[in-house]
């Protein structure tokens, strides 16, 4: 990295707030959309293996080749990175894990700036698609990517097989249509509730374990109106060109349909947490979710923070402000030197972001 680019680079400190890998990947979106090189100190201080792993280090090869970026350290177990961005270029991309590590969360670095390349894009990810602590497809397809439709970009999403935790193997695919131009985006009000339905994955489990999962279901869901014929199972992959790795999998959502609009909530399942717990957990975080009125749900809130501030700004309301979600805040601040309005009401927290673009 030449001189003017290390005067020019944000100090990152992977430390702050939550101190994981959330703050990688919003810095290495908005570095790259936004044309601003970045230095980051104390990658993932706060987790018990500290450093890159290697679906961090994914993300960041993935979106150093979007953009012809200069890296340096860009390795496994490195504690700090810097990375200057060059111009986002459209295309055809293919990126791999190479372990049961979330395609989803390599997704959620890329897919911000090539909303906003000015030419369509095609993505395809391999690697876990139903993972612990990452969204899973559903969230993605159903949940994220209506949203960004109503800020103005339009994006496919396909499964073309199931990953799971410990065997990978999974398979995205993405079409993306960028955004042609900013527009500060409104929430709609939250719709009436329409019904709710669930999915369960499940590969190489335990005799009896889909069998809880299904009763646990059908009774913490019947507040919801949850019935036995709303249960979809996925027990093998999603695509006939192989099968899954070896490795067993497990993933419980619940899907409330809410105005036009689904929202998902996933629990994973891995061993010793029961069946009762994973289906349990999803109804309970459903009916908490609507009962709040809020219009993105806490996990969606996090996701829809850098898609804003590059759209053009906008706000809505959130169930709760987590970790994750008061942490990117913070990184949005470091990029655009503007601070979003966060305010508590009714139950809810009112979020408002600001455009990237504009100066205070």
């Amino acid at each position: 990295m030449s001189l003017q680019e290390l005067q020019e680079c944000i100090a990152v400190d992977g430390a702050m707030g939550e101190g994981g890998g959330q703050i990688l990947r919003a810095s290495l979106a908005l570095s790259m959309a936004l044309g601003k090189p970045f230095c980051m100190e104390r990658i993932r201080a706060r987790r018990e293996k500290p450093g890159l792993k290697r679906q961090h280090l994914a993300c960041v090869k993935a979106c150093a080749q979007i953009c012809q970026a200069k890296v340096e350290g860009d390795e496994m177990h490195s504690t700090s990175l810097s990375f200057a961005p060059g111009p986002v270029q459209a295309g055809c991309w293919h990126f791999a894990v190479g372990t049961g590590g979330s395609a989803m969360l390599v997704l959620q670095a890329v897919l911000p700036p090539l909303l906003f390349a000015g030419k369509p894009s095609s993505v395809a990810v391999e690697g876990g698609t139903h993972v612990a602590y990452a969204p899973p497809f559903e969230f993605m397809a159903e949940s994220l990517f209506p949203w960004l439709w109503r800020m103005g970009a339009r994006c496919q999403a396909k499964l073309v097989r199931a990953g799971y935790m410990h065997s990978g193997g999974g398979r995205v695919e993405l079409a993306i249509e960028p955004c042609r131009a900013q527009r500060p985006f409104e929430a709609l009000p939250f719709g009436d509730f329409e019904g709710a339905s669930a999915s369960i994955y499940g590969h190489g489990l335990p005799e009896g374990v889909l069998g809880r999962e299904i009763g646990t279901l059908l009774a913490r869901g019947e507040a919801l109106g949850l019935a036995r014929e709303r249960i979809c199972l996925h027990t093998g992959p999603c695509g006939a060109e192989r099968s899954v790795p070896d490795g067993a999998g497990n993933m419980v959502l619940v899907s409330l349909a809410h105005g036009g609009l689904h929202t998902v909530f996933a629990e994973c399942g891995w061993r010793g947490r029961s069946a009762e717990a994973v289906a349990g957990h999803a109804c309970a975080r459903a009916l908490a979710y609507l009962k709040s009125g809020a219009d993105a749900e806490s996990c969606l809130a996090d996701q829809l923070l850098v898609p804003l501030a590059l759209a053009g700004g906008g706000s809505f309301t959130a169930q709760r402000l987590t970790s994750h979600a008061a942490t990117c805040l913070k990184v949005l601040e470091l990029f655009t030197g503007r601070r979003a309005r966060v305010e508590k009401t009714k139950g809810r927290v009112a979020v408002s972001v600001p455009c990237a673009g504009k100066e205070e």
